[in-house]
Parts: structure tokens; sequence; C-alpha cells
């Protein structure tokens, strides 16, 4: 019996000292969670009532609380777009890391091909030209979805 109880008392307080975190997003959201690791921009974390593996984009996550020795991780710093010229802060995102961020609108360019002007340096003019557009509209990022023709066509996501 004495060797049932300590088992149990085990079990139980190893539950109470596991591992939990809290995830504060940029938009003050915060979430209890377990942490597992940050791998190619993503944080993967469960529920602590479950073992399901959830992730979210570390542009998401403002920081990362470690509640059993109050230590945190920073993971991104918040991106304040307040005019066109800040379009140099601008990121462009895979469509994967934009678990966590809110989706906005479609932007589109229309961005010629300029005769003697490599396929390199077109696309690098569409991307600067969708960083603008989406700073003068606020929002510090886009995925890009089709680039057809002279056309680049992206979705803009905010926190």
């Amino acid at each position: 019996m004495k060797i049932s109880l300590s088992l149990v008392l085990l079990f139980f307080t190893a539950y109470l000292q596991a591992q939990t975190h809290q995830i504060i997003k940029h938009n003050d959201e915060k979430i209890n969670v377990n942490f597992i690791k940050i791998e190619n921009n993503l944080i993967y974390y469960t529920f602590p009532e479950s073992s399901e593996e959830k992730k979210i984009s570390k542009y998401a996550v403002a920081q990362l609380n470690d509640k059993s020795n109050k230590s945190h991780f920073i993971a991104s710093q918040k991106i304040d777009i307040t005019k066109r010229a800040d379009y140099k802060k601008v990121i462009i995102l895979r469509e994967t890391e934009t678990i966590g961020l809110k989706k906005l609108e479609t932007i589109r360019v229309f961005t010629p091909k300029i005769k003697g002007e490599s396929n390199l340096s077109t696309q690098e003019r569409g991307e600067r030209r969708l960083k603008e557009k989406a700073a003068f509209k606020g929002n510090p990022f886009f995925v890009i979805v089709s680039s057809k023709n002279e056309y680049l066509t992206a979705i803009s996501y905010t926190y």
C-alpha cells in the first residue's frame, strides 16, 4: 500500500512540476503551454492537458516565459510600420510561417520586364514594390502567392 501511495504521489508531483511555459503574443494574448522546440521560424508546443503538438510562427510571439525558473526568451521584436519609407522592415514569409498571424488582404503589383534586365532583378524590383505597398498599408508581413506574367500577387498579414 505504501509503495502504491508513493507512486501516486510521485506521478502527481511530477505532473505539477511539468515544464510549463507561457507564450505572449504581440497582440497581448497569453497562452499557457509546454514548450518543445523552435525550428524553421516556428515554435512547437503542446497544451498542458494534451499531447498533441501545435505550432505558431515566431513572428507572432513576443516572448516565451519559463514559469519554473522565471526566465524568458524574446522570440521576435514587434515591427511597427508607420509610413511607406518603412518598407525595409517588411518581411517576406513562406506560407508555413504565418500560423498565428492574421490574414488581411491581397496585394498585387505590375512589374514589367525592362529590356536587358535579368529575371532576378525583375523579381527583386517586384518584391521591393510589394514591400512598399505593404508598408503603405501598415502591414509588416506578406507571402508571395503568384508571379504570373508581369504581375506579382501576395497576401499581407499582421499580428
